[in-house]
């Protein structure tokens, strides 16, 4: 049996004021051992039960001198809170990208080329693309329980609770593009889908698909990574490279707007808007800058009607991968590429 010989630290901070000059520093709430040295993804279940995905390089496995990369083995662990022992459910589990929990507690997870859904212990393909076929980028769950899938060169897939998959792509369908970048579905059970190869953005309402894009409207002409909605229902887009004046905009039910990133300080924030979230105050932008065409920096802002401010303390030299809203807890979850997952508290 394959020892574990690596052991990743979970460092959770606790932040009380976000004001630049009042910052706590980093203050490590407890550190505990999970399988692996890396964090794939964390899911919080509808029981408010924390879900991770680890993985390490698999040393078991031979591997070929020719060969040009390394096996990896992931792991699925869950912890009841954040002071509790983690538990392992699976130290063989399937390689992911991003898991996620239907309306239902159903596990499902992604990879760039499979979609799985977990019936008991067994991960069932639900879809598996060509290898000459697209890569997956997002999945999602709306509220009547649907899940939606897609990426580059996908199109967008559909599976209802019986788990009947319809795809929607340019042939079969009103889509300019089968690429796309990010979905969202907003408080309405509207679908938000940010189109690749400034293509704009598509709206679902129940049956009628809606197209905003340059030609009809003054949404920006340049690619969309990233879409969410505030408590008002506005429309966030995060866009741009590296230009200051086309890196957020904002969609009020009529018109698109620029709006430009500041920090607490009032200063504009130059960089690419590639991650927004939303909890029921603000919204949460991550802007990140690039050098020699690789990651450089990034900054975590927030916005709550007219008050800027940024987050600090959360490292900008590892890039950010993603936000929980943990509403159970009133915290924030921020995951980091390298350097662990920290917590700042909802206010």
């Amino acid at each position: 049996m394959k020892a574990i010989v690596t052991f990743l630290s979970v460092i959770l901070i606790s932040l009380v004021a976000c004001e630049r000059g009042n910052d706590q520093g980093l203050l490590p709430y407890l550190t505990s051992a999970l399988p692996g040295d890396h964090i794939q993804d964390m899911e919080i279940d509808n029981n408010n039960i924390f879900y991770f995905v680890t993985s390490e390089i698999d040393t078991s496995v031979d591997i070929p001198m020719w060969s040009s990369s390394l096996p990896s083995r992931f792991y699925l662990s869950r912890r009841v809170s954040e002071f509790e022992k983690f538990e392992v459910v699976d130290d063989n589990y399937i390689t992911i990208n991003e898991i996620l929990f239907d309306n239902n507690n159903y596990l499902w997870a992604l990879n760039a080329k499979v979609v799985y859904f977990r019936n008991g212990e067994t991960n069932e393909k639900i879809i598996e693309l060509p290898d000459d076929y697209g890569l997956f980028q997002f999945i999602t769950v709306d509220h009547d329980n649907n899940i939606w899938v897609g990426g580059l060169r996908t199109g967008l897939y559909k599976i209802d609770n019986q788990r009947n998959i319809t795809l929607y792509n340019t042939e079969n369908s009103m889509l300019p593009t089968n690429s796309m970048t990010n979905i969202h579905i907003d408080s309405s059970n509207n679908k938000w889908i940010a189109l690749w190869n400034n293509k704009g953005v598509l709206e679902i309402t129940k049956d009628n698909w809606i197209f905003h894009n340059s030609a009809n409207s003054n949404i920006t002409s340049q690619n969309i990574w990233c879409i969410v909605t505030d408590k008002e229902d506005n429309v966030w887009v995060g866009t741009g490279h590296d230009d200051e004046n086309q890196s957020l905009m904002k969609y009020d039910g009529q018109n698109w707007e620029i709006v430009n990133p500041k920090n607490d300080n009032n200063e504009l924030v130059k960089g690419t808007v590639r991650k927004l979230y939303s909890d029921r105050n603000k919204i949460y932008i991550v802007s990140e800058n690039v050098e020699n065409m690789a990651f450089s920096s990034n900054e975590l802002l927030t916005f709550e009607g007219e008050a800027w401010n940024k987050i600090y303390n959360i490292p900008e030299d590892d890039r950010i991968e993603d936000l929980k809203i943990d509403y159970y807890r009133e915290l924030v979850w921020i995951r980091t590429l390298n350097k662990g997952i920290f917590k700042i508290p909802i206010q």
